[in-house]
Formats: structure tokens, C-alpha cells, sequence
């Protein structure tokens, strides 16, 4: 990676955590980790070379 690379990729997790930070952290509230898990177990599948899809990944949770 570049240094042009990894100063637009450190930009975007900034701008990332700003949000976080906006929307949670500041009012106090806790995000739903609940409803992200299915997303997350996805995406893992996914990455792993497993066939999922999102509704089967859903339906582990429910």
C-alpha cells in the first residue's frame, strides 16, 4: 500500500468512528448487537467460501 492508500483508508475509519461516536457514544445508548450478528456471521461465511445467504444466516438468530 501507498501512503495515499493508507491516508484515505485511515480517513474513512476516522469518518467511520465520528459516526459511531455521534449516533451512540454521545446520547448514551448501546448499539444492537443483536440485529448486526446476522450481517456478521454473512459476511464470515462468505469470506470463508461458504454458501450462505442473508435469510439463512437470519434464520440462526431467530
Amino acid at each position: 500500500m501507498t501512503v495515499n492508500q493508507l491516508a484515505c483508508k485511515e480517513k474513512g475509519l476516522v469518518k467511520a468512528f465520528k459516526r459511531y461516536r455521534k449516533r451512540y457514544l454521545s446520547v448514551g445508548k448501546k448499539p444492537d448487537i443483536k440485529q448486526f450478528l446476522p450481517e456478521v456471521v454473512y459476511r464470515t461465511m462468505r469470506l470463508e467460501g461458504e454458501k450462505i445467504t442473508k435469510k439463512q444466516a437470519q434464520a440462526l438468530f431467530r
